[in-house]
């Protein structure tokens, strides 16, 4: 038997651009290198092969692997490191290890389960004999068996979600552990009874909705909600990927978000604690190759990284890409646009004309509704999972659509393999995280980069080399009214915005037959498209790229954000807040990112709150901060519902776990019980006689002079502690009670409207100005959690009615008002009775039971007319 003989050692070379020309590479690989490869190369070389984070910028098409493989090579040779090129998934792990091998680089491929890697390969990686490749999810896992000195990380801009669910204890609604979390909130007040009901109720219009839980509540009860997270894992009642996840959150879970909906529950930090992860802090080098970068830190937010070094695209790359597309929108379409039926009519013909196409939908739900509606009998529909198998099944089939979702990057269909990309819905919502900021922050400036890189690498799909072309179909309002916006164009690379103003401007103006006749000359690339084609060219070399607005500000405040929550996660909340306090200075003055500063806001409140909890002697310092940023919070969230159902009261939240707390409705009703005891209504028998009487006949009418009495009587039997008083002045509030410093409720009647009829903006927006009109006659602000009652037999609304609303108006009807008047007056006889000749003491016991048994603490009846928000339509 022959003796394996030493090998020498492969000789370094001076820089990864010299290493190329010693490679053995197929006769198949290119046999030099582009000029904007050699160029990025240089620059790495030059000035950044010792730096800790960079991160390259190649565009689509330009032979990232090929660069990222050279400067794997290259320190594997020069330094003997380990060194691992990861990608977002199994098959383009594989994918580009093949293409790797082809050039002449040393691979070996280590994906799945790290019991199922080939031993050989295995040894190969840890003695420094190859470059291993792997998908994200072998260094991001509880127990990463892939330890490398260098990390080269491939489309990095698609890589949040998999970095971030190392720590995403992800619960669907089928799991057992749905339930019991939910019970672990609620027993510690972190869900608000308002969203327990919706969540409970499976017929509620909000069934979509996405909640964050107390932050502050949460941190509280912490230890319990570990243990019924705990208790769940050892007994299979969620997920595996959530067991050892939850794991991961262990000690931590005060630094984590909790987002609830209906469908499922997701336990995670906001930013990954990347940091305190030690496969990938401790390489010596991690490189990031991604085909945008992005202006406001999205690498870093994603990555956890406070400071990641650039190496953008040449200049050349960020004016020409590779391929032509043409953008085509049904949805603005002269005989299209106001039948939506018509529109899914034309995109099933040109599925049909086309044979192939691949769709890309952003989310489960949306993908499987193209699979069932939009594709046309007669084409197979192909998977993610199919494609992961085998891509050449569909690669290689004459017709079908690719239909995935959430998958806008990693997957290459070149020359006759797709001409026709379909995208079907925004691009948003791959995770909760993301559809709670887009959907309930409302904090869209924050995420447009990230649906800006989307819409830009999903459209280049079937665009891979300089002789692709390939037609793209824009489907949904949402995604069309993005692409519409000038600030988001111009945020896009030369190119692609020529593309979209081309595509824009021949989809108005036109008819579906015309759109049909431009596609067949552009799949026939004859006269007619080429000297069209020479306008793209012009406007892609008249205007330069524009950053959209706030991204600034956004990359400014990502250093400071990742340090945070870095803090956070170690329990240090002092510092915490000081790094929150940091990014709210980078982000502030910027509109278009004011419901982010929300978020911040918040959390720095809630940070706050545990701080004060952790360190009793500056109790008062820490309130003074949580006090402050909560009021800062529900500025800037002037729009939006999240924040309502969320406690703002950092006195409430100082209170100890496991004690009572004082709700804002426990001190409603208190207040209440205090005002009814003290009033004269009790012993004098003729005012209250006179009184229930305006308020009986008032109510009765609806002619407003005497309904608006009422409502200025029926104060006092509610318990208010009085109402505005009346000036009969423009503008002035039919009513407002004044429940003290707890909570105001405005009133405008409108009674003798015609039910049929619309309800105005006019008298929308007046209304929604009830509280402040209020707030300045008296001379005090207006408490947080007020309301406004717009009392109306009318139940639809004008479209405009809804937008100018604001968060805190509700429809009621006449007939709900009637009936709380008549429990109120008839607790009121029982009160009366029995409490006659009590004390206040003795009386508050009675009077709290009576309007209990008639449902009229301000709490229940409340609840019954605080179920139809305006501003919901």
């Amino acid at each position: 038997m022959a003796f394996n003989r030493r090998r020498p050692a492969a000789a370094a070379a001076a820089s990864p651009e010299a290493l190329f020309s010693s490679l053995p590479a197929d006769p198949s690989a290119p046999q030099e290198l582009w000029v904007r490869q050699a160029m990025v190369l240089r620059d790495y070389h030059r000035d950044h092969r010792a730096s800790k984070d960079v991160a390259i910028e190649l565009p689509t098409g330009a032979g990232k692997t090929l660069v990222g493989g050279l400067i794997a090579e290259w320190r594997r040779r020069q330094h003997g490191e380990r060194v691992a090129y990861l990608t977002p998934t199994k098959q383009l792990a594989r994918q580009a290890a093949d293409r790797a091998g082809s050039y002449g680089l040393p691979v070996c491929v280590l994906t799945g389960r790290h019991t199922d890697w080939d031993p050989a390969e295995r040894a190969r990686f840890q003695q420094g004999q190859a470059v291993a490749f792997a998908a994200y999810s072998s260094v991001f896992n509880s127990s990463p068996k892939l330890e490398a000195h260098t990390l080269i990380l491939d489309d990095a801009h698609a890589a949040e979600g998999a970095v971030a669910g190392n720590w995403s204890v992800s619960i669907p609604r089928r799991s057992k552990a749905y339930d019991h979390v939910v019970e672990a909130l609620e027993a510690c007040g972190a869900l608000a009874p308002s969203v327990l009901m919706r969540l409970r109720d499976g017929h509620h219009k909000e069934h979509r909705a996405i909640y964050l839980a107390d932050v502050a509540k949460v941190a509280a009860a912490a230890a319990d909600l570990e243990a019924v997270l705990e208790e769940a894992a050892d007994a299979h009642e969620m997920p595996t990927d959530a067991r050892f996840a939850a794991g991961q959150l262990s000690g931590s879970l005060a630094a984590s978000l909790v987002y609830v909906s209906r469908s499922q529950i997701v336990l995670r930090p906001l930013i990954a604690p990347t940091r305190y992860h030690l496969a990938f802090e401790d390489a010596v080098q991690r490189v990031y190759l991604s085909a945008t970068l992005g202006d406001g830190g999205e690498l870093e937010r994603a990555f956890g990284r406070r400071k990641i070094k650039r190496i953008s695209a040449p200049a050349d790359s960020a004016s020409h890409g590779h391929g032509r597309r043409l953008f085509f929108f049904p949805h603005l379409v002269d005989d299209l646009r106001n039948d939506a039926r018509d529109e899914e009519a034309f995109a099933q013909q040109v599925l049909t004309e086309f044979g192939k196409a691949i769709v890309l939908a952003p989310n489960d739900r949306k993908r499987q509704e193209m699979a069932d509606h939009l594709v046309p009998e007669g084409l197979d529909v192909f998977d993610a999972e199919d494609f992961e198998y085998d891509p050449q099944e569909f690669i290689g089939a004459a017709r079908g659509v690719l239909a995935l979702a959430n998958r806008y990057d990693g997957i290459d269909l070149p020359g006759e393999s797709c001409r026709l990309v379909v995208l079907a819905g925004l691009p948003t919502g791959a995770h909760l995280q993301e559809r709670f900021l887009h959907d309930s922050l409302g904090a869209v400036g924050a995420l447009q980069e990230r649906i800006r890189t989307r819409l830009t690498q999903g459209s280049g799909r079937a665009t891979r080399a300089g002789s692709d072309y390939a037609a793209v179909m824009v489907l949904s309002p949402e995604l069309v009214s993005f692409c519409l916006q000038r600030e988001v164009q111009e945020a896009m690379p030369p190119e692609l915005r020529a593309e979209l103003r081309f595509g824009l401007d021949n989809s108005t103006g036109i008819t579906a037959a015309d759109v049909q006749e431009n596609l067949e000359h552009f799949r026939h690339q004859d006269a007619t498209w080429r000297e069209a084609e020479e306008d793209i060219r012009q406007e892609r070399d008249e205007r330069e790229r524009t950053p959209l607005p706030g991204t600034g500000k956004l990359a400014a405040s990502a250093p400071a954000e990742v340090a945070a929550v870095e803090a956070a996660w170690q329990g240090d909340w002092e510092h915490a807040i000081e790094q929150a306090r940091a990014a709210l200075d980078a982000l502030s003055g910027g509109a278009e990112i004011r419901r982010y500063q929300a978020l911040w806001h918040y959390l720095t409140a809630s940070w706050a709150v545990i701080a004060a909890r952790q360190h009793p002697t500056r109790r008062q310092s820490w309130l003074q901060v949580a006090t402050r940023h909560f009021a800062d919070a529900r500025a800037a969230a002037t729009g939006t519902r999240w924040l309502a159902e969320l406690c703002t009261d950092a006195e409430q939240l100082l209170a100890q776990p496991g004690q009572p707390t004082d709700t804002p409705s426990d001190a409603l009703d208190r207040l209440a019980i205090a005002q009814i005891a003290a009033s004269p209504l009790r012993e004098d028998t003729r005012q209250f006689a006179m009184l229930t009487r305006t308020v009986q006949d008032g109510l009765a009418q609806s002619e407003a002079p005497a309904y608006e009495q009422a409502l200025n009587a029926l104060w006092q039997l509610a318990g208010a502690t009085k109402a505005l008083k009346r000036t009969s002045a423009a503008a002035e509030p039919d009513s407002v009670w004044m429940f003290d410093h707890v909570m105001w409720m405005g009133w405008e009647a409108k009674t003798g409207t015609d039910p049929d009829k619309e309800i105005p903006a006019g008298d929308v927006r007046e209304a929604a100005s009830h509280l402040t009109y209020a707030s300045h006659e008296s001379g005090q602000p207006v408490p947080a959690g007020s309301v406004t009652l717009y009392v109306t037999p009318q139940q639809r609304m004008h479209h405009a009615a809804v937008k100018v609303a604001g968060a805190g108006l509700y429809l009621v009807t006449p007939e709900q008002v009637s009936q709380v008047a008549e429990r109120l007056i008839t607790a009121w006889q029982t009160i009366r009775t029995q409490t006659r000749g009590q004390d206040l003491q003795q009386a508050g016991a009675t009077i709290e039971a009576t309007l209990r048994m008639h449902r009229v603490l301000p709490s229940q009846w409340l609840e019954e007319l605080l179920t139809r928000r305006i501003s919901d339509g």
